[in-house]
This record gives C-alpha cells, structure tokens and sequence, in this order.
C-alpha cells in the first residue's frame, strides 16, 4: 500500500512550490500591448534557446515577441497567471498533474492550474536520472541524496511527481541547477540527479566525460491499473546507444510532452498571432532553429490526451 499522498508529498510539494506560493514581486515590466512576452525559463535551458528561435522568426514577420528569461516552470505559470502583459510560456505536461496534485490541499494552486490551456504541443522531453555506476536501479536511491533539478523548474515537479509514484524515499531532496548538480554527483555530494530535457542535451555531453563513472538509470512506471493517469503523462521512449560519450549503451527511459501554454482568457489578439506563427514557419524553425524543433509534430493538437487547449488555436 502507498502512505497517504499527504505523508508522502509533504515535503516534496513544500519544497518545489515555496517559491510559487510566496513569488509576490514583481518581476517583469508592462509593456505596450505591440510587444508580446513570452516567459521560457533559465537562460541555459533549451526553452529559452527555442523561445529564441520564435523571437528571431517573429522579427523577420513583424512580430515583436520579447523573450524572458525566469527561474523555472512556477514563474512561468505565476507570470502568465498574474500579468496581461505576458500572455505565454512554455511547460511540460505534468507540471499541470502535479499542481492539480497539489491543488487538493491549496485552493490558489488549484485555481491556477485549472485556468491554464495548452496553445502548442512541442517536443517530448527525455527523463535523465544519472548517478554513479554502484547506483544500479531506482530503489537504491532510498536513504540517499538526490538532486531534483533547480528550484521551481520543471524537472523538479517531475521528480517529485515520480519518486511518489515509484514510493521511494530519498534521505534528502535538493534542488541544484545541472551544473551545480554535475559538479556535486562528481564531489560524491549527492548520489543522483534528475534532469527533464530534450535530446542530446548540450550541457550533459559538455560537462560530463568517460571518465566521471556515471550513467543513467533505466525507468519504467509501474504496470498497476491505478497508474493509468500517469501512463498517459509518461510514454516510453529510449535514449539510443553514444546519445552522450559517457553513455555507450541503449537506455530504456520516460519523456514528457512540453507545450506552449496560455491561461483562459477572451482575448486572443496576442495567442493567436504566435501560434499561427509557429505553425505556418514550422519548416523554417526545423532549418533555422535549434535541432530539438524536429521533433515537433502538430498532429498530436488531434489528440484529446493534450487536454484544455486554448480556443484561440485551431487543431
């Protein structure tokens, strides 16, 4: 039997939404209603880079997009959910399961996350658990020390979301940027990191060689009929042999979809423009862009497993 998601998700929930809950300043200016802000997370994390791409291709159409850089996946919904003046962001699927998780205990959470809409799917994101090699499967991660991604980010709403469901119990959860977590799981601070990317992600075949001793560990969701909701979030995937120079073998692992995402609103002028946009220059972003755009496949907008998309976009 699972502990009561309360018991379990305590601590977990605290420490990746304490930011959200408590983010009152200000961080971002208005703006004239010309310019459309689009919120994308760290500057060294491949949303921005991709957000970047949409920025250049909005210039070269007459369309002024301004790209923000943030602290992760909870500034975006904070900002997107807070301010007119940006009306877009870019997320992964299962940050909204998990703060409907959340929102069973936090009406705000709740309300914020009911009012989010998806515009655009984009690409899937591979899970990467990486340890060092006398870590052999999920459940040595008990009693250990694990990073689970920077404060706020995706990855550590991913984390948290799974090491509930795998019931795994860490000694210590920290929240550590991918670089800081790199050099860490070198120093034998910690014993595992998590890290939600696209791939090949550039930061891990730069920071990481042969001769860290490291490698991924395989993932799967458990079978039970019960995880049917997260079966639907998770889709098997697997990272082919040499994707880094540290990792010579297949690795069996989990993706998540990311999105662009919007909140319920009536007015469309600055949606509708942008996802236009993308979908009509999607050959262009392939050529032009970061190599992670293509992955990208609209056709999903037919799958109704997306969930609420904005009515300012049409499949």
């Amino acid at each position: 039997m699972k502990q009561p998601l309360s018991y379990l998700m305590g601590g977990l929930l605290t420490l990746v939404t304490m930011p959200f809950i408590f983010l009152q300043i200000p961080t971002l200016a208005q703006t004239s209603s010309e310019e459309i802000k689009l919120v994308a997370g760290n500057e060294v994390g491949e949303y921005y880079s991709i957000a970047k791409d949409i920025e250049k291709l909005g210039k070269e159409n007459n369309l002024d997009i301004d790209v923000i850089a943030t602290r992760g996946a909870l500034q975006n919904i904070h900002d997107v959910f807070m301010y007119e003046s940006v009306p877009l962001g870019i997320i992964q699927s299962d940050v909204l399961a998990f703060l409907n998780i959340f929102g069973n205990y936090d009406e705000e959470i709740r309300v914020k996350a009911e009012s989010l809409r998806t515009v655009l799917p984009l690409y899937k994101e591979e899970i990467h658990l990486i340890t060092r090699k006398d870590i052999k499967s999920i459940q040595d991660l008990a009693g250990k020390r694990v990073s689970i991604g920077d404060e706020g980010s995706g990855t550590s709403m991913t984390a948290s979301t799974l090491l509930y469901q795998w019931e795994i119990s860490p000694k210590e959860l920290v929240t550590y940027d991918i670089k800081r977590g790199i050099h860490e799981l070198r120093n034998g601070k910690i014993d595992a990191l998590f890290y939600v990317v696209g791939v090949p992600a550039k930061v891990l075949q730069e920071q990481i060689s042969p001769e860290d001793n490291f490698h991924i560990l395989p993932l799967i969701l458990p079978t039970a009929s019960q995880d049917e909701f997260y079966t639907r979030l998770y889709s098997k995937t697997v990272l082919p042999a040499n994707t880094y120079s540290w990792q010579t073998e297949p690795i069996e692992t989990l993706a998540v979809q990311s999105f662009l995402f919007t909140v319920e609103n009536d007015d469309c002028s600055n949606i509708t423009p942008v996802a236009s946009l993308i979908k009509n220059n999607l050959a262009w972003l392939q050529k032009n862009g970061n190599p992670i755009w293509k992955e990208v496949d609209f056709k999903i907008l037919q799958n109704e497993e997306l969930g609420r998309m904005s009515k300012c976009v049409k499949p």
